[in-house]
């Protein structure tokens, strides 16, 4: 053999000793640690790296005690019916947690599931002394709070938090049925420092989706400010005809008001009116039950309004009462007061909850600031016949749909032509906004009459912008009785110049 080849079996042999202790040192390693609660996990010493040697499935009641109070959360069971593709049924148990202590106020099952499942999985850092003499300094005296598991097995657990760790706030010092003191995560246990509010489902409905399954039907905002109720409704006529590829749509806006005017909303300026129906989701539940005193305490005996809508389908009602202010410190000496929320009740749901400031658009727009500067923009085979009155005379105008064909004292029109008049009609663009008043008589007007099914999706049978003369050569353009902007006086002039022109053959102008 030479001494090459002995070279190689020696050194084959080396890695087989050495693979050998590899294996033996892989098959005595200790498990490692888990995050399933009760899997066996262990520490550096082989005890349990949990507090509790138990799994969350096996909690049959939490009751949390602490400087707020007290609460439970009860484990019940339902049996729950499944049917497959097949039309088979197929039953099985469903366990959910129920609390009396919050009075009817609906919960919200993750937070209430989440803060059981870390309790019965919570995790030790450290030992911080086996047998404590001294627990006050950890605040384990008299514990801060405590929080008692009961198993299915009939066994039970006490589970006693101390103080954050000074040196570290995310650490809380614990301790069991001894005077062990360990250190855990102060997320983990951070709930039962607070009382059972802190449960309440908060969430009033879904955001909205692109679907337009949630789409926001109607909504209607009383306030004491307003002589009478603001009235807003989703323009459904003009999003099934942006669906038709062949029509024209003359808007961009989505919804428009019914009352104190009809007219369109400004889909950039009225959308926090509209918008905050979506996801709407509370801040905190303030107080669970709705007495006399609590009410009177949030200014919900007098609310500062009354909001009602429907959404995806279903319809709720908002009362929104006084703001819930702050004090922050500022850059100064001094410090501001900010408003944090507004107390608001949800008609048939317990408790009083805090509406989120940038929620609360509804306690103070103007109606003046939301019109868009179109006023009106209704689908032209809506409408029945078009009535124009200009300084020549007045003139109707009959609308066809059904034929597409428009003609005026029995002569029929241009098509072409009237469907542009038509645009010139509905494009009176508001150039300032006005509501002061508008006296005299009017100098040029057109009313809308529409089709008798959409008496209600228009607001009325018929819509009317009438142009008053103004001392600055410009037009006041009021809605049906109400002033909301000023044009040019040239709109007024193209319009009179645009009768002429569809009544004798001419060609309309659209730009004014």
């Amino acid at each position: 053999m030479t001494k090459s080849v002995k070279t190689v079996f020696i050194a084959a042999g080396v890695l087989l000793v050495l693979g050998g202790v590899l294996l033996v040192l892989m098959l005595t390693k200790p498990k490692p640690e888990t995050s399933e609660a009760g899997s066996g996990a262990s520490d550096a010493e082989g005890v349990s790296a949990y507090i509790i040697d138990k799994r969350a499935a096996e909690v049959t009641s939490v009751t949390v005690n602490n400087d707020s109070g007290s609460y439970t959360f009860t484990r019940q069971k339902r049996v729950v019916s499944t049917t497959d593709e097949s039309g088979n049924i197929t039953s099985s148990d469903e366990y959910y947690w129920t609390s009396e202590d919050l009075k009817g106020v609906p919960q919200s099952d993750t937070l209430v599931k989440s803060f059981i499942t870390s309790l019965a999985s919570l995790p030790q850092k450290s030992t911080v002394e086996e047998n404590a003499s001294d627990l006050e300094k950890y605040g384990l005296d008299t514990p801060k709070a405590t929080a008692e598991l009961k198993f299915e097995d009939g066994t039970d657990i006490t589970m006693r938090f101390g103080i954050q760790n000074p040196a570290d706030s995310s650490s809380l010092y614990y301790r069991d049925e001894g005077n062990k003191v360990r250190l855990i995560n102060y997320s983990a246990a951070e709930p039962a420092f607070s009382d059972v509010k802190q449960f309440a489902n908060l969430t009033v409905t879904e955001s909205y989706n692109t679907e337009g399954t949630n789409e926001l039907d109607f909504l209607k905002i009383t306030r004491p400010d307003l002589e009478e109720p603001v009235c807003i409704r989703f323009m459904s006529e003009i999003a099934e005809l942006a669906e038709d590829e062949d029509s024209i749509v003359s808007t961009f806006n989505t919804h428009c008001f019914t009352s104190p005017v009809n007219a369109e909303i400004d889909v950039t300026k009225g959308k926090n009116v509209c918008y905050d129906v979506y996801g709407l989701t509370m801040s905190s539940c303030e107080y669970l039950e709705q007495t006399e005193e609590n009410l009177k305490k949030c200014g919900l005996d007098e609310p500062q309004a009354i909001v009602e809508f429907k959404y995806g389908g279903k319809e709720y009602e908002l009362k929104i009462g006084d703001a819930l202010r702050e004090e922050v410190a500022s850059t100064t000496s001094t410090s501001i007061s900010t408003v944090k929320g507004y107390y608001a009740v949800l008609k048939g749901v317990a408790g009083i909850y805090l509406l989120p400031s940038d929620k609360a658009s509804w306690v103070s727009f103007k109606v003046s600031d939301l019109i868009s500067h179109r006023p009106l923009s209704p689908y032209i085979y809506a409408v029945e016949y078009v009535e124009v009155t200009v300084p020549s005379g007045t003139y109707k105008f009959d609308i066809d749909g059904e034929n597409k064909t428009f003609s005026c004292g029995g002569e029929q029109l241009n098509a072409d032509e009237f469907r542009s008049f038509y645009q010139t009609l509905i494009g009176s663009v508001g150039e300032e906004m006005y509501t002061g008043e508008a006296s005299g008589t009017p100098i040029a007007s057109v009313t809308f009459n529409y089709k008798s099914k959409y008496f209600d999706a228009y607001g009325g049978e018929s819509d009317t912008l009438s142009y008053y003369g103004s001392d600055d050569r410009k037009c006041i353009v009021v809605l049906n009785g109400t002033p909301i902007f000023k044009v040019r006086r040239v709109y007024v002039d193209r319009l009179s110049e645009n009768v002429d022109a569809i009544l004798n053959g001419g060609k309309v102008q659209i730009d004014y």
